[in-house]
């Protein structure tokens, strides 16, 4: 009975409180470690970070007609919250909105995009992530599909809505949400569909 109580006022409708949030710094910088999660951009200055993964599923058919086999190497997409933290420290306001993070988004799978080119990352069949910015996402180019329930899905939940909450961020896209549980949701999208949508063009 006593756990229960202590879970209900330290993870109230499971988010983090604010008291069970002054560890999530430390998380984020184990997860970081264990996951080999590195900056897109030498100077760490872009908002995503990434790692490599081999896929291990069955052959997955994205909706533009790639396959993803098993042994494909992905490029998994990781938030920088080093780029929230510094905006924090500039004192340079978040927009509630997802349009600013969209933007710098872009802007990044541009640089990455140009990086497959020159060859970077040879072998890579895909993107994949994880949100709840999934709206932002598919306005990106990315392939949106549900997670299936389990442990993991349950965790990542819980680890990723104490980081919306570190940066102020609404965890839905749309007012009509407001209340209801956000949807942590699996975005993908080929290799062929970053290059089409970013890749350099010939002026």
């Amino acid at each position: 009975m006593l756990l229960q109580y202590l879970w209900r006022k330290l993870v109230p409708k499971g988010v983090p409180s604010r008291f069970v949030l002054i560890f999530w710094p430390a998380v984020d910088r184990l997860l970081t470690l264990v996951g080999r999660i590195r900056p897109l951009k030498a100077d760490d200055s872009g908002i995503i970070r990434f790692s490599l993964h081999r896929y291990k599923g069955p052959t997955r058919v994205l909706d533009d007609g790639s396959e993803v086999r098993i042994g494909d190497t992905l490029i998994e997409l990781h938030m920088n919250n080093d780029w929230f933290k510094r905006r924090r420290e500039l004192n340079l306001s978040i927009s509630k909105s997802t349009w600013e993070i969209i933007n710098c988004f872009e802007e990044d799978l541009r640089f990455l995009a140009q990086q497959v080119v020159d060859g970077k990352f040879e072998g890579v069949a895909a993107l994949r992530g994880v949100t709840f910015l999934h709206a932002g996402a598919k306005r990106l180019g990315f392939q949106v599909d549900e997670l299936p329930d389990s442990p993991w899905k349950k965790g990542a939940r819980f680890y990723m809505a104490g980081l919306m909450r570190i940066h102020n961020l609404r965890t839905d896209d749309t007012p009509r949400r407001r209340g209801r549980p956000a949807e942590l949701k699996e975005i993908w999208l080929s290799k062929a569909g970053l290059l089409s949508r970013y890749g350099p063009t010939d002026k």
